[in-house]
């Protein structure tokens, strides 16, 4: 069965729905669609959503999805559930930011939710004396966050300390199938500016990454999958790939967010939403090489008012030098302006991506225009 919530669902993932007419949890915002949906109201063993938004409805009618979902979103939880894999990883729980002791962690470390989203949340600490400042941004990025997203997708009163892992990061969309064996249908690189950046502006994939990194971390699934004791289940996990590959979280129910999976789709042919129902497993030896594809989120800059504001999205797509699927979102209620999906030249034209500022895009109107709109 599938899960249709705010923020945002694609066309290809509701085409796909009505194509196959796959089961569909009968709720408002499936409802909203002007598709030919099978919908349904009852829950079923095997289950995904495209948002986290849909956890309180699945926690309150599917006792084993639950039970995952418990491990994996609580990420305080998931490295007490995995300290038997991993037992030499640092990590400590707080429950109060102003009266946390930090004097015995290392002198440079990350701070997050323990219950979180994308990058939302998240800092490097890197000297003891940062910490103050770094609190007080915190919390006001957590009140802002709230406003967007439910207590079992974001949450202020628990963070994660952990130590900084060094290495390239990653992200795999992959399900665990009836046996608990896992299926990667995907593998996306998480470049970075600088060392300090957390942002999530962008992530690439090709089959050289994938030809690269499939079969370590397919073995790193499957420790994990038998650790937590997964079957029937998708996620969408990060990792990072030095000295030994760790995970940094698991993502439960869904794969990549905002429907930005639906890379796979434009890159490879997958699709991933008819390969989790139907129990496929991509064969990687038939994909092309020698390209690079990407998803790149333009964000909303935190310091703007976003009804006086007009955004140049003619300007931004003439960023990109092969763009796959352009989606407008409607910045006035979420926290992006758009998703791009595209073929990248090479690393160059990632690399200038990712230092795109969102703010050359927008002009403040005046008083009797209307701001730009997009539907979401």
């Amino acid at each position: 069965m599938f899960i249709l919530e705010n923020p945002y669902v694609s066309k290809l993932m509701l085409e796909t729905m009505q194509k196959n007419q796959f089961e569909v949890l009968d709720n408002s915002v499936a409802r909203e669609f002007d598709y030919d949906l099978n919908l349904v109201k009852r829950s079923c063993d095997k289950i995904y959503s495209n948002s986290e938004n849909s956890i309180d409805w699945v926690l309150n009618n599917n006792s084993e999805v639950a039970r995952l979902i418990n491990i994996c979103k609580n990420k305080y939880e998931f490295r007490k559930a995995l300290k038997s894999v991993y037992p030499n990883f640092f990590f400590d729980e707080i429950t109060d930011l102003d009266k946390a002791d930090i004097s015995d962690y290392p002198e440079q470390f990350i701070i997050k939710p323990s219950v979180g989203f994308l990058s939302m949340g998240v800092h490097k600490v890197s000297s003891h004396s940062q910490w103050k400042n770094v609190v007080e941004r915190l919390k006001s990025e957590v009140r802002d966050f709230a406003s967007n997203f439910p207590e079992a997708v974001l949450s202020s009163s628990s963070f994660i300390v952990e130590e900084i892992l060094k290495g390239d990061e990653f992200a795999v969309d992959a399900y665990y199938d009836d046996n608990g064996k896992p299926v990667i249908l995907n593998i996306f690189q998480h470049p970075f500016v600088s060392e300090d950046d957390v942002s999530d502006r962008a992530y690439i994939t090709s089959k050289e990454i994938i030809e690269e990194n499939l079969e370590q971390f397919q073995n790193v699934l499957e420790n994990i999958g038998k650790a937590l004791n997964m079957r029937n289940f998708p996620i969408h996990i990060e990792l990072i790939k030095g000295k030994e590959i760790v995970p940094v979280e698991i993502n439960p129910m869904r794969f990549a967010g905002w429907c930005t999976t639906d890379l796979a789709y434009y890159a490879y042919g997958i699709n991933i939403y008819e390969y989790f129902q139907n129990n496929l497993k991509p064969d990687w030896s038939k994909i092309q090489g020698g390209k690079i594809y990407y998803f790149a989120m333009a964000e909303t800059p935190q310091d703007i008012e976003k009804d006086k504001i007009n955004f140049d999205y003619d300007a931004l797509e003439k960023s990109f030098s092969k763009i796959l699927d352009f989606r407008k979102i409607n910045y006035l209620e979420k926290p992006l302006f758009a998703i791009i999906f595209g073929e990248a030249q090479d690393m160059n034209e990632i690399n200038r991506i990712l230092q795109l500022d969102m703010k050359d895009f927008i002009s403040t109107r005046l008083c009797e225009q209307e701001p730009s709109q997009a539907l979401s």
